[in-house]
């Protein structure tokens, strides 16, 4: 059976090397900074090197709910979840991180939703992204932008994913 998408894009570049990015970026207790949508992440397994299985919080219409996601890690490139075990909708991200100009990153991400059933990842997808979570992906990169760039320190994340 075809999967259907509903799918979103949107990238910034952020004035900071690529390690700086990647490990804030895909530090679960700094994730909720900069994705309003979740309220928090906690870690459940680490699966192997590179796959940890987590549950995501995400905050809909004053209520909290929690949501089982796969998270992939390729540093310093890659960042990524889908959604497990869920009905007949999951969603998923991607963050990619490239070199840019001088010490500078570029972040691509990608959002949404898929299902089996025809139509339900379109309208799913259509409520979610332009009803509930508006203001959407370019302002929630333009809060990563601005929390890298004004991050003093400059260290990379200590959380416990840091050798993901």
């Amino acid at each position: 059976m075809k999967l259907r998408r509903y799918q979103n894009s949107a990238s910034v570049h952020i004035a900071a090397p690529i390690e700086q990015v990647y490990a804030l970026a895909s530090d679960p207790a700094v994730v909720p900074s900069y994705a309003r949508e979740i309220d928090r992440i906690e870690i459940v397994e680490l699966l192997n090197e590179h796959q940890v299985l987590v549950k995501s919080y995400l905050k809909l219409v004053g209520l909290t709910f929690g949501f089982l996601y796969r998270y992939h890690y390729r540093r310093p490139l890659h960042y990524g979840g889908v959604q497990e075990r869920s009905g007949p909708l999951r969603g998923y991200f991607s963050l990619t991180f490239r070199p840019g100009e001088g010490c500078g990153t570029t972040v691509s991400h990608i959002e949404g939703i898929f299902s089996r059933v025809p139509l339900l990842a379109r309208i799913g997808g259509f409520v979610y992204f332009r009803v509930l979570a508006r203001g959407g992906m370019t302002e929630e990169l333009d809060r990563l932008k601005h929390l890298i760039e004004n991050h003093r320190d400059g260290q990379n994340s200590r959380s416990s994913h840091a050798r993901l």
